[in-house]
């Protein structure tokens, strides 16, 4: 990332937006190895701590958009925010042109700091409203003592006149404006110091439709005609379709699947994929298996599963063998009865939840034997299953809920249970996917969600 000191002059010709076929031509721009940010309680009821970055590792290339998806609570953030060196990086290196970002100080930190710049999700609280638009965007230049002040003035101006803004509205503030011209605001304000990478994060959620589309063109213009680099983090995945040459699936604090983003959504390897794109309208139009609805929500991040991180929620799941003939409806009760005791087990982690366990008194989250009944209803256990279920429930109703648990995952248990899956390489253009069934001996998770979602035939 060799540049200029000033803003303008780092132009190179023939540099694009769009990402090369290959990435062995292209310099990386950005590199995160075993990233992870956890955050520490403080206080002298301390718990296990957040781990909302969780061993991350993946290259961000010269002039790419790299999407990053999950749902909400999943680490994007987190993560956008660690890799600019806003939050402190727990163990793990992001690097850049050989340096260490988590070891920068003084002058090489502000060097960083000028390289690489972040769009903030919500333009309302990210811009003051007791400065004007000229201020706000001069406000990087001054903190970086960019030149002299008439120099610095007419560059906010050709900021403003570059995100599509009018001149007069540099003495604007920014509650004169709508969102979307807000959010142009805070684009202008990145690109002050002349960024090569920024982490755009969520820069459209907060925006109608309409708008969303017209600040989605405008970063993409920037970037081609800047040769800018964005880590873009979104929920929304069609937009990310559009804009991303590869995508990174993020859950519980681990990037799951990494690829090109046009083989992901046409053929997803990951069972958090397949069934986070099954979510988009019409994408299962054409299956014969029904859209995947994950049961219940994702487990805390301070209490994240053994093995796999999606192992609880997994329509994939390998099962053993000796129950790998229950029906699905049964799978489905024995799975939504480890999530309740797992959450159950879990609930100290509140100030007075804890404070409750640490005196003995429970924490409970109702009778578990009505939850039982309601759960197996309909449901026929053969006789091992059936004794294996009463065997966890001697411990739930004693109120060893961490007990149950084991219990339930030693006998319904698989090496999903028990091993954290490196990442296979899945297609000949390199994509990863972190999952134990692309091992060989296992059926693909496509195969298998497939056959346990298939439609019943007339």
């Amino acid at each position: 990332m060799s540049r200029s000191d000033e803003p303008g002059t780092n132009e190179e010709p023939g540099r694009s937006g769009a990402n090369p076929a290959s990435t062995d031509d292209v310099e990386t721009v950005v590199e995160v190895r075993d990233l992870k940010k956890h955050y520490e309680d403080e206080g002298f009821l301390t718990g296990d701590p957040v781990r909302a970055v969780d061993g991350v590792s993946f290259d961000v290339y010269e002039g790419e958009t790299l999407g990053l998806v999950g749902e909400s609570g999943c680490g994007k953030t987190t993560l956008g925010r660690t890799i600019l060196g806003l939050e402190s990086v727990t163990a793990g290196s992001v690097s850049a042109d050989g340096r260490d970002v988590a070891s920068l100080s003084g002058t090489e930190l502000r060097e960083w700091q000028r390289d690489a710049q972040m769009v903030f999700q919500d333009p309302d609280s990210s811009l003051n409203d007791r400065m004007t638009v000229g201020e706000i965007i001069r406000e990087p230049l001054d903190a970086h003592d960019w030149r002299g002040r008439p120099e610095r003035r007419e560059r906010v101006f050709d900021l403003i006149e570059r995100v599509g803004l009018n001149e007069e509205h540099y003495y604007r503030y920014p509650h004169q404006f709508s969102g979307g011209q807000r959010q142009r605001v805070g684009i202008a304000r990145a690109l002050a110091l002349e960024p090569e990478f920024i982490v755009l994060d969520e820069p459209v959620s907060a925006l109608d439709v309409s708008v969303q589309a017209r600040i989605i063109n405008l970063l993409e213009e920037l970037q081609e005609e800047l040769g800018l680099t964005y880590l873009f983090i979104a929920h929304d995945l069609s937009v990310v379709r559009h804009i991303a040459d590869r995508v990174a699936v993020m859950y519980l604090g681990n990037v799951v699947e990494l690829g090109r983003t046009e083989e992901v959504y046409a053929d997803p390897a990951h069972p958090y994929t397949i069934s986070l794109l099954s979510a988009i309208p019409g994408s299962i139009a054409e299956t014969d298996r029904e859209r995947v609805v994950l049961r219940g929500a994702p487990p805390s991040p301070r209490d994240p599963p053994r093995g796999c991180p999606f192992v609880t929620r997994c329509p994939a799941k390998v099962r053993p063998d000796e129950f790998a003939d229950l029906p699905e409806g049964t799978w489905n009760a024995l799975d939504a009865l480890h999530s309740v005791l797992r959450e159950r087990s879990g609930s100290g982690t509140g100030l007075t939840e804890r404070l409750k366990r640490s005196l003995g008194l429970s924490v409970g989250d109702g009778d578990i034997d009505e939850i039982v009944d309601d759960l197996f209803a309909g449901v026929t256990l053969t006789d091992d299953a059936d004794a294996a279920v009463e065997d966890a429930l001697e411990f739930a109703r004693e109120g060893e809920d961490a007990e149950a648990v084991a219990a339930l995952r030693d006998t319904f248990g698989s090496v999903c249970n028990r091993e954290h899956p490196h990442p296979h390489v899945v297609d000949d253009s390199g994509r990863t996917s972190r999952c134990v069934r692309h091992e060989e001996g296992y059926d693909s998770p496509a195969e298998v969600v497939d056959r346990r979602l298939s439609r019943p035939r007339d």
